[in-house]
């Protein structure tokens, strides 16, 4: 009987292996008698005829037979098996191969290579489903998006819905309490100064008082607007401004040929007196 809950331990002398695939052993063919020449034939089940899932199991100090058992639980002993092939073959697989028998491998016994991979029906088949993970999870972060917005509407909604609940259970817990109700101050619209008494301008109590209005200086603080520098032993025009006659005469430049003419006339008989 094959123990369940032993595992493989090829140290201790113990092979235990699963074959996914079909599992082959060697035979001489009887064709060929003057040169050897090896069949590789898979194991079957004798009593449900399976060759797939099979469970081999040699314990060299206690069997010389190699034991099989099938997916459905069906148990018999191999004769067809080499024992020497089959430790050969479970020592190249998983601890140290011995290079001597590697002609096993070369005439196909052991568990079958899987079956090449067809790029042209792989590569498809690995696109779509690259393709299909990356719509679910762009589908993903969009509902997360959307949740999150419509969890702020709804929030918002509730707020605006339940104020006037909220401020009932205040009002009546105040009540309760015995603390006094204060009537909040009406909102102040910003930019907007709040009414007050108009304070009247400087020149409104100037006038009211009987005040003078201010005199205004001289532009000009060297000649004083008179055009001509005059101390004694000196009489130069003034270079800092331009003079009341210039002033006076850029002042008439919007009068006509004639205007300007006698204003010009005017400003100089002036000047010479």
């Amino acid at each position: 009987m094959i123990d369940p809950s032993r595992t493989h331990d090829p140290d201790a002398g113990y092979y235990r292996i699963t074959a996914e695939r079909r599992f082959n052993y060697l035979q001489l063919d009887p064709d060929h008698t003057i040169r050897v020449v090896w069949q590789a034939l898979p194991v079957t089940c004798p009593m449900c005829g399976a060759d797939t899932g099979l469970t081999l199991v040699l314990e060299r100090a206690a069997q010389p037979v190699v034991e099989v058992l099938c997916p459905a639980r069906h148990e018999w002993s191999e004769h067809l098996i080499d024992p020497g092939h089959f430790t050969a073959w479970a020592d190249m697989r998983w601890t140290t191969p011995n290079w001597d028998m590697f002609w096993i491998l070369e005439a196909g016994f052991g568990e079958e290579q899987p079956p090449p991979v067809d790029l042209v029906d792989e590569v498809p088949k690995a696109a779509r489903m690259v393709t299909k993970v990356l719509v679910r999870e762009a589908k993903k972060r969009v509902r997360r998006q959307v949740r999150r917005r419509v969890r702020k509407v709804k929030k918002k909604a509730l707020n605006v819905a339940y104020s006037p609940v909220a401020a009932l259970i205040r009002t009546a817990w105040a009540m309760q309490a015995g603390i006094p109700q204060e009537t909040p101050a009406p909102a102040e619209k910003k930019g907007k100064q709040a009414p007050g008494p108009k304070i009247p301008s400087v020149a409104k109590y100037r006038a009211a008082y009987g005040m003078p209005a201010p005199v205004k200086g001289p532009a000009c603080l060297v000649c004083e607007d008179k055009g001509r520098i005059v101390a004694p032993g000196l009489d130069i025009t003034c270079t800092e401004c331009a003079g009341p006659w210039l002033r006076s005469l850029q002042a008439t430049a919007f009068v006509g040929r004639f205007g300007q003419q006698l204003a010009i006339l005017r400003l100089v008989d002036i000047h010479e007196k």
